[in-house]
């Protein structure tokens, strides 16, 4: 059997056969209401990855009972009058050939407190959650039991619902998990203080959702490979609590890591974290029982996941976000079209980023996620002669789109290449991801017949001469660069320059004015070249427009390298000596009186205070008349790729 087809092949979950082996794991969506119903959001969004052939999906966290939500949008189990939406979701799964299980959860101390009072906080015992700030109260007996018997309930409304599976999280620092960890259950009665004390709890969860779910209905178990945490769980504990779970009857575990309060990252996996570091963990568990193994963790590609089966780490590859950014990565990789998957970044701008604000979860690389049963990419009526200005991922997005859809598109790059901004991106540390987007823009591109013109800088005697019937503009904007005096004397250039290859530093140390996205990224760039660099910033919040986990890691990876990042320092001058040495002027910010300028030396200056559009060419056009004209993304303010994407996806199909 080739690598290939074990991927692609059957296996079998107690009485649910699965086509293949690709499991979509667990994904908060926020796409609720306070009650918790199913509405056509959630069933158009599961429906396109049933439709995609993804062997078995798995729902977002199903609270079991009301102090147990993370999300206010987040979807419900604890009442039978969810259980007619839950079928309908099921149905429209069934209709397309699909599978799909129900996860069921209660998060303990990992709750959201802004749902739930502090008297209905529980937990194991009284340990905070460092994330949410949470002081839990200990559940009493009867409080066990009552949540015991939420789950169980909960099982029988999803075996009615019509659901394939259940999966219970005994995993991520929820309240199973917190009665399993010693970290976080400090109790002195039979749920505390040995393994098969702290293991009680869920025990009697699993018989609970056994007698409710039937002899014969499929029961996974999310478990955790390390928790990441001091006094958590290590390896042999996954061991022994794998052994154990297998006596009880499971189906399957799903291997994971992390916990929600203490070490996020090992749960959500943002941009900077290990790729596929669960495997070998994953393998130690295989071996130690004889039940099928799903394991995620950044698995991404299809050679990765053939490369796990193939090594027998593992009988089934979960993938959560890459289904956000491509529904059709198994239906692509059956049909042998790689060079057409868009792979996640983890880059959480789209995903956690929108289910933060409020929104619910999307894809930076992919508008159509969460969107799907309000948008359609239909072909034009009318077709139309279209001129796009900037080979950037929004200039991209909206060519391939407009092209999709029928129009005949002409995309005009002033460089050699395309990619815009994008590229300085790639050449971050752990950011090279991001040119999967970009090598999937262009073979969509190229597939739907755009025309390409590199190193074509358009003007607009050239739009007047090409007269086109639409302009889009997505030209992207330039550096912002101070007048600050003495810098033209000084060994200097820009972030964008360093990032995009066309300006290197040579000298052992820099001095980075901006603690944007740009200035971090820049002096983690030059960290691991052997460049020792300071960076400054006026005001007092660092990499403002970064995913806040993503912030976080970045910063402490930056600590780590000895990069030092001061707020509070407003940059005045420059000072140049004869001998070509720079020193930077600065001052406190806010200013102080009678504070004392600060002194920094300076081999070499780096720019990294932001972009700003170059509206010449837009104001020229709107004057000329004739097209219509759109302008997007960074020519009209500059944002995150994010917004280009989305922006470029709009344009290319509304024109």
């Amino acid at each position: 059997m080739s690598e290939r087809d074990l991927l692609l092949q059957p296996l079998q979950l107690g009485n649910l056969t699965l086509p293949n082996r690709v499991v979509m794991t667990t994904l908060k969506l926020g796409y609720g209401n306070k009650k918790g119903e199913v509405n056509q959001r959630h069933i158009a969004f599961y429906r396109r990855r049933a439709e995609g052939s993804v062997g078995l999906m798995t729902t977002e966290p199903l609270y079991v009972t009301l102090n147990g939500r993370e999300l206010p949008t987040q979807m419900g189990i604890h009442n039978d009058e969810l259980i007619p939406g839950l079928k309908q979701l099921t149905e429209a799964i069934h209709a397309t050939d699909g599978r799909i299980m129900a996860h069921i959860n209660h998060a303990g101390r990992a709750i959201n407190p802004k749902l739930v009072s502090p008297e209905e906080r529980v937990s194991a015992s009284d340990v905070l959650c460092p994330a949410n700030k949470v002081t839990p109260i200990p559940l009493t007996l009867e409080g066990v039991s009552e949540i015991v018997a939420a789950f169980g309930a909960a099982a029988r409304r999803i075996r009615e619902a019509g659901f394939d599976a259940i999966e219970i999280p005994f995993s991520h620092g929820y309240l199973i998990h917190q009665f399993l960890s010693p970290h976080t259950n400090h109790r002195t009665d039979e749920y505390g203080g040995s393994f098969e004390n702290r293991l009680r709890f869920g025990q009697e969860i699993l018989t609970a959702v056994r007698a409710e779910a039937g002899e014969d209905f499929p029961i996974i178990v999310r478990m955790n490979a390390k928790d990441y945490v001091p006094g958590g769980l290590e390896v042999e504990d996954a061991l022994n609590l794998a052994r154990a779970l297998e006596e009880m009857g499971v189906q399957a575990l799903s291997i994971t890591s992390g916990t929600m309060c203490e070490s996020v990252p090992f749960c959500l996996y943002p941009t900077g974290t290990p790729k596929a570091n669960l495997l070998p963990m994953a393998a130690q568990i295989r071996d130690a029982v004889s039940l099928p193994i799903i394991v995620a963790g950044r698995i991404r590609t299809p050679d990765v996941a053939r490369e796990a089966l193939s090594a027998g780490q593992t009988d089934l590859i979960g993938l959560g976000r890459s289904f956000l950014a491509d529904p059709d990565w198994v239906r692509k990789t059956e049909a042998g079209d790689e060079e057409a998957l868009l792979f996640c970044a983890a880059c959480h701008q789209g995903c956690l980023g929108e289910l933060r604000l409020g929104r619910g979860t999307s894809c930076m690389f992919n508008p159509l996620t969460g969107r799907e049963a309000e948008i359609e990419i239909t072909p034009t009526e009318k077709p139309r002669r279209v001129m796009v200005i900037g080979g950037g991922p929004g200039g991209m997005e909206a060519a391939l789109i407009a092209a999709q859809r029928g129009h005949q598109v002409t995309l005009y790059e002033r460089d050699n290449h395309l990619g815009g901004r994008l590229r300085e991106a790639v050449s971050v540390p752990h950011k090279e991801e991001f040119a999967d987007l970009l090598r999937f823009q262009e073979v969509y591109v190229e597939r739907n017949g755009v025309d390409v013109r590199l190193n074509t800088e358009v003007t607009p005697e050239m739009a007047a001469k090409e007269s086109p019937d639409v302009i889009i503009l997505a030209a992207g904007a330039e550096p912002i660069i101070p007048p600050f005096t003495g810098l033209e004397a000084s060994r200097w250039m820009t972030a964008y320059d360093l990032l995009d290859g066309k300006s290197e530093v040579t000298t052992k140390t820099a001095f980075i004015v901006g603690a944007g996205t740009a200035g971090l990224e820049t002096a983690e760039h030059l960290a691991k070249q052997g460049v020792s660099s300071i960076v400054v910033k006026r005001k007092p919040e660092v990499g403002g427009k970064l995913d806040p986990l993503a912030r976080a890691v970045l910063l402490k990876r930056l600590k780590s390298m000895g990069v030092e990042v001061r707020t509070g320092v407003e940059v005045v001058r420059f000072e140049n000596d004869e001998e070509g040495q720079t020193a930077v002027v600065a001052r406190p910010y806010p200013h102080q009186e009678d504070a004392p300028e600060m002194r920094f030396p300076a081999e070499t200056v780096v720019i990294a205070l932001g972009l700003r559009p170059d509206r010449s060419l837009a104001e020229a056009l709107e004057a000329q008349g004739g097209p219509e004209v759109h302008i997007i993304g960074d020519h009209v303010e500059p944002r995150e790729a994010l917004e280009a994407v989305w922006e470029g996806f709009e344009i290319g199909n509304k024109v």
